[in-house]
């Protein structure tokens, strides 16, 4: 959950169920010092790598695992070399098998949003996984809705 420090920091808003502070690295950069494109779209690789993790996932052949396929982004404002950023997660839904993900950067206010569609699947043979039981647990507590 998202600290008070954090809120006044970065001005977070919203109810969110993970929070990861990163300062934007020179390689997440282009020549003019301006963060790249791909770079918040790989803060929130590693957030949900992370957060995969937390849940008892495992990344490993014959596992199921997550795999990403949609995403919408919402580029709000740039971000530059040294930028002390938060990055936030927050599970939105879940189907049988699919879980839609919020994220979002905070700079002294929203800079960037992006919702992934997640289908889990077992690596190895491509096969839909409903998502477990205990995880889904977890994901409805940190405020997923369950779709029919």
């Amino acid at each position: 959950m998202v600290e008070d420090a954090d809120r006044a920091e970065f001005g977070i808003e919203g109810d969110w169920a993970v929070v990861r502070r990163h300062r934007i690295r020179w390689s997440e950069c282009d020549q003019y010092a301006h963060a790249n494109n791909a770079a918040y779209l790989a803060l929130c690789e590693d957030l949900r790598v992370s957060h995969w993790l937390s849940l008892g996932g495992r990344f490993a052949v014959g596992e199921p695992g997550p795999v990403v396929a949609q995403m919408e982004v919402r580029y709000l404002q740039s971000l530059a070399f040294d930028d002390a950023v938060a990055v936030t997660m927050r599970p939105a839904a879940l189907r049988r098998s699919s879980l839609t993900q919020d994220y979002a950067v905070w700079k002294r206010g929203l800079v960037f949003t992006c919702r992934a569609v997640l289908v889990l699947i077992r690596h190895g043979s491509g096969e839909k996984v409903a998502i477990p039981p205990a995880m889904r647990a977890v994901l409805v507590g940190q405020g997923a809705a369950e779709d029919a």
